[in-house]
């Protein structure tokens, strides 16, 4: 294949020959690992307001589509709170479904929504993927002689999957062999027990848990078919938000005894919303910020210019609570509607005219107003209900 593009090649860390590691994947996870490493596609580069006026109308929309795209995209920035995350599913020992393993307690990275667990998971799993593909490397070059009729063209070691609705153990399993290209037959738990063995299967990330219902019937047949999951030497690894209200007490013995088991097996990794009062957490939202800059392609703005992390740093924090999602949003926001103006620059006016969700659009123009005027509260407990 060609060489790697930066953005996948960096998910293979040390790995020497990340070229032959990769030939080990699926058509299918190539294609899904492409999709989160080189989300934005090419670098648009710049491009200042006149000349966008002189382009044909066809190419005009080219740019303007190449724009979009790349300022949906913002780069994954590595915070401390997301390293440390990735720090602890990195030290977790790698599957061995073939082996008569203990179980280890199931990760659960949780938090409000809008603090980025989708986007940690996704890429979690894209690492979870290459580290795969390379350990397969090594033991097809270390014991060439081992037969691979069983999971060869079809491995398949990790899955992703967003739950939807509140779904039934059937159509859980039913979901989980598609994500595999498997049939689900009659009993599509049965069916995914054989397709983990029959492909490889050695990581199921889920993603959107707080969809599934631990306190009604289905949730705990699902709860025990996650653990019979587990018994099959499968790592688990689980996000969504607000999960700890599940974990409080039930009606029916049965129903606590899964949530016992629960507290007994989930170990939760939290994502918060960045605070700004201390001098350390300001410094780690600035740094975020820095990071982001690195990414705007305006003619207003020269290349890294501190626009967002000094120009309107406290004025993004203000306005997303620091919430990374809502920060994302208003970024995309900005830089797109200012690279349709003359200046091609990001202004205030143009900041506080980008609406963002509820949560975060709910009293900001009085937020905005009291930081302006200097009453705002910095306290982040002054803003748990804004």
């Amino acid at each position: 294949m060609p060489p790697f593009q930066q953005g996948i090649r960096e998910y293979f860390g040390a790995d020497e020959c990340p070229d032959r590691s990769w030939s080990y994947l699926h058509a299918t996870d190539q294609a899904w690992i492409r999709r989160i490493a080189l989300a934005g596609g090419e670098d648009p580069g710049i491009i200042g307001y006149s000349e966008m006026q002189d382009l044909r109308p066809d190419d005009r929309r080219r740019r303007i589509r190449q724009l979009e795209d790349w300022y949906k995209a913002w780069p994954y920035v590595r915070t401390e709170q997301v390293k440390n995350i990735e720090r602890h599913l990195a030290a977790l020992p790698e599957p061995r479904p073939q082996l008569d393993d203990e179980l280890l307690d199931v990760p659960f990275i949780t938090g409000p929504p809008g603090t980025g667990k989708t986007a940690l998971l996704k890429r979690a799993a894209v690492e979870a993927l290459c580290r795969a593909a390379w350990d397969r490397r090594l033991e097809m070059e270390d014991s060439p002689h081992l037969s691979n009729r069983l999971v060869e063209p079809d491995w398949r070691p990790v899955i992703y999957h967003s739950t939807d609705g509140n779904p039934i153990v059937k159509t859980f399993f039913t979901h989980l062999c598609h994500e595999i290209g498997a049939p689900e037959g009659s009993d599509p738990q049965v069916a995914f027990q054989k397709a983990v063995i029959r492909h490889g299967v050695q990581t199921v990330f889920i993603d959107e848990v707080q969809m599934i219902n631990f306190d009604g019937q289905y949730g705990m047949y699902l709860h025990n078919a996650l653990k019979a999951l587990q018994n099959m030497n499968v790592r688990v690894v689980l996000a969504g938000h607000n999960v700890r209200s599940m974990l409080v007490q039930r009606k029916t013995s049965a129903q606590n005894a899964t949530q016992f088991q629960s507290i007994a097996r989930w170990a939760f990794q939290d994502l918060e919303r960045y605070p700004h009062e201390t001098k350390p957490q300001i410094d780690e939202w600035r740094k975020l910020l820095k990071k982001l800059e690195s990414h705007v392609r305006l003619a207003g703005h020269k290349h890294n210019d501190p626009v967002f992390s000094t120009e309107f740093e406290e004025h993004l924090w203000v306005s997303t609570l620091g919430y990374i999602n809502s920060l994302a949003s208003l970024i995309t926001g900005a830089s797109l509607t200012a690279s349709r103006t003359r200046s091609q620059r990001i202004t205030a006016e143009i900041i506080d005219a980008v609406r963002l969700n509820e949560r975060v659009q709910q009293g900001r123009a009085h937020r905005l107003r009291n930081w302006r005027a200097g009453l705002f509260e910095w306290s982040t407990r002054a803003q748990e209900s804004p």
